[in-house]
């Protein structure tokens, strides 16, 4: 559950890097994403195709699991938080913690982060809900300075003129009593003496005009001595926000009405700041209530009922942390079911360090512009709601304690303004997935000196990256991918030798990857697919001994492969299908003790190396699908035992199966031999593969049967749901019983 209390709690450092380099946030993602692509060979089977379209998939699923990896509560969302952190004593929280004792809803890495990755279908609804917004807004706010000037007039002069208020309106009450009591007992004495009767009082006739609609009033008068009291304290304390609250219909008004008539405490002003900050707070916190939906949140424990701290003795309102004072300093939902919008209303809590409403897909609208209001706010996240229209620039202009700020999956648009540079306390900044377009403005990024984390995977952003980026020197994590960025690398990206993760997927890139990439010697991910990248790889990413993920596929790149890559020690995960490559696999890559996937299709690849012994222990995945290898399939291939996944298809192979493949390869799940010269019987020890799920074999000159062994695999104690042979046409070469698929057909 989401402990508004333990917001504070420090959530995001190296805990990031340890994370996203853990095999189950990163590596995985992609092998186990390039496994999925590889179970539907039937869309397309040969050539370049059937790797190509496969190598997409396997990378988009890779990029999805980044997604993930940053909405995982385990790694830095509440669960972790609440699970083991005690409430922290909040008393003069803001003034005695040190920026760098940042808060953090923050959620993991992204990425490869990304993303839906696009999809933003409720924008029509967006849109009219920004309408509804600034319709209800209009009146009700005015510049922020004015604000400001307004509220300090009113703290200095407002207590005084309440107390002359409120005994000028005490004396009027008792002399409306007085006047009463005298008419009272006149009419008695008249009556009981049986003198004359007491004159009827008559009352005057109601002037209407004779011209001209009658004014609206925004509200019916005040029913009582208190209500006055408060409505003259919010116009005094509050002049911007008060006229929402007697304007009928509004949440505001129903906010204002709750406090009048129903809520608990029944708190009148007494002239002093501390009971009118107290009274605003639970107005506020009541306009939240009725903006949101609260009737329909899926917890909305003690909600208007008692202390909504809990300094009562009874529980505090769900959702909310307060300080020792009673102010409210945190507010945290998330998926509880909020509908509707974020009222101005929110920003009289001016003590509140951490605002997160996050994951409810109906709650959304403008963001407004008083949240820049909030001054003491130290993390700000709404994301993955459905909040539109463009950023506030008050948030870059006023907000100078921001450590974390997360808007992503929303429906934000416009352009990430160059004041963000102003934000100097901030160290992530998230905005994934939104409609936001423009430069990135570099220039001004570099200014965030605190900036570790920057998102912005998933938008329009367009034009080159800057040089300045690499003026950023605590940067950690950058992720830039599904936008449409253009130009080249610059080379100051080297200087950022604190990188531990870089995304620039699917953008449209060109020319080489500058040599000084490889001072980045603390990256741990490194994913420049889907551009158009040319040249040979660098020798120096040899130096990049901490890379656990290589992604440079679906590119230009030519040449051999550098055997300088074979030295990268932790490397799991290498991605470099469909580009030019074209030689040997250097012998080197060979020995690489932690490789797990190798994928290579589509390329000009013309041999296996000599040697794979240092793979037999880790190495699940090989794809080399859609190559020049020629020959036939090496032995050495039977020594990588735990292979679950094997596509050699689209290759000039020749010779036969060799049986070491059902021998050795029990863990194989799929085997793809589809368009080659392979030729012979098809072995009857493959049945000894009990995982296989799919096995290829058509398009080659394989003769005979296939065993009733193999067909037992596809039954119903099986798993071999895809068998394709050369068991069709006018006289096949291989009769099958029990094939998905026989060729050449109809659907091969």
């Amino acid at each position: 559950m989401l402990n508004p209390n333990d917001l504070d709690r420090e959530e995001f450092g190296d805990r990031g890097a340890d994370n996203f380099a853990d095999d189950s946030m990163i590596g995985s993602a992609h092998a186990s994403a390039a496994g999925a692509m590889a179970t539907d060979p039937a869309a397309d089977r040969y050539g370049a195709g059937s790797s190509a379209n496969g190598g997409g998939a396997g990378a988009s699923a890779g990029d999805a699991n980044v997604t993930n990896m940053m909405d995982d509560t385990s790694t830095f969302g509440f669960a972790s938080v609440t699970s083991s952190v005690t409430r922290e004593t909040l008393a003069g929280a803001a003034d005695t913690r040190a920026p760098s004792q940042a808060t953090g809803d923050v959620e993991s890495n992204h990425t490869p982060d990304t993303t839906s990755e696009d999809s933003k279908g409720n924008n029509g609804a967006s849109k009219a809900g920004a309408s509804k917004k600034s319709s209800r807004r209009s009146g009700a706010s005015s510049s922020m300075d004015k604000k400001k000037k307004d509220e300090g007039a009113a703290a200095a002069g407002g207590p005084n003129k309440r107390r002359r208020r409120l005994m000028i309106v005490g004396a009027g009450v008792l002399v409306v009593a007085a006047v009463l009591i005298a008419v009272g007992v006149t009419m008695l004495s008249g009556r009981d003496g049986g003198g004359t009767a007491a004159p009827t009082m008559t009352m005057m006739p109601t002037l209407q005009p004779t011209t001209g609609a009658p004014t609206p009033s925004p509200t019916s008068a005040p029913t009582t001595v208190r209500e006055t009291i408060l409505g003259d304290m919010m116009r005094e304390v509050v002049p911007n926000l008060a006229p929402a609250a007697f304007t009928a219909g509004s949440v505001q008004h129903k906010a204002f009405g709750w406090l009048v008539d129903t809520d608990p405490l029944q708190l009148t002003p007494d002239g002093t700041p501390a009971m009118d900050s107290r009274i605003l707070q639970r107005y506020a916190l009541a306009t939240l209530y009725f903006a949101a939906g609260g009737d329909s949140w899926g917890n909305k424990n003690n909600w208007l009922n008692g202390d909504e701290c809990g300094f009562n003795g009874g529980p505090g309102w769900y959702g909310l942390g307060c300080n020792d004072v009673g102010e409210v300093r945190a507010v945290a939902f998330d998926d509880n079911n909020l509908v509707g919008e974020l009222p101005p209303e929110l920003s009289i809590l001016k003590a509140v360090e951490n605002l997160v409403i996050k994951n409810n897909p109906d709650f959304g609208g403008p963001i407004p512009l008083e949240v820049g209001s909030m001054t003491e706010l130290r993390q700000l996240a709404l994301y993955n709601n459905d909040h539109t229209g463009e950023i506030p620039l008050t948030i870059y202009d006023s907000l100078i304690h921001l450590v974390y700020l997360n808007l992503q999956d929303n429906g934000l648009t416009g352009e990430l303004r160059p004041e963000v540079g102003q934000l100097a306390s901030l160290r992530k900044l998230i905005l994934f997935n939104n409609e936001l377009e423009g430069p990135v403005h570099a220039l001004h990024l570099a200014n965030l000196d605190e900036l570790e984390y920057l998102g912005l995977s998933g938008n329009k952003f367009s034009g080159p990256i800057a040089h300045q980026i690499g003026n950023i020197p605590g940067l950690e994590y950058l992720y830039l991918d599904n936008n449409r960025i253009t130009g080249t690398l610059p080379s100051k990206l080297g200087l950022l030798s604190s990188l531990k993760s870089f995304n620039l997927d699917n953008n449209e890139v060109f020319g080489n990857i500058p040599t000084e990439i490889g001072n980045m010697v603390d990256l741990e991910y490194l994913s420049f697919r889907g551009n158009s990248l040319s040249g040979a790889i660098p020798t120096e990413v040899g130096t990049m001994q901490s890379l656990v993920t290589m992604n440079l596929a679906t590119n230009f790149f030519n040449g051999e492969l550098p055997e300088e890559i074979g030295a990268l020690d932790n490397l799991k995960h290498l991605y470099l299908f469909q580009n030019k490559i074209e030689g040997a696999i250097p012998d080197l890559i060979g020995t690489m003790a932690n490789l797990k996937v190798l994928f290579l299709s589509s390329n000009k690849i013309t041999g296996f190396p000599a040697e794979v012994s240092g793979l037999s222990d880790t190495l699940t995945e090989l794809y080399l699908s859609d190559n020049k290898i020629s020959g036939p399939i090496p032995a050495s291939v039977c020594d990588l035992s735990n292979l679950e996944v094997l596509f050699l298809d689209s290759n000039f192979l020749n010779g036969e199966i060799p049986d070491c493949v059902g021998a050795n390869l029990g863990s194989l799940r799929q085997l793809y031999l589809f368009g080659n010269q392979l030729e012979g019987y098809i072995p009857q020890n493959l049945q000894r593969l009990k995982q296989l799920t799919a096995l290829g074999l058509e398009d080659n000159e394989f003769v005979g049967d296939v065993s009733q062994g193999i067909c037992e695999l596809t039954n119903n104690n099986g798993v071999l749901t895809e068998l394709w042979t050369d068991c069709g046409g006018a006289e096949p070469s291989v009769s099958c019983e029990c094939c998905s698929t026989c060729c050449p057909g109809p659907n091969c």
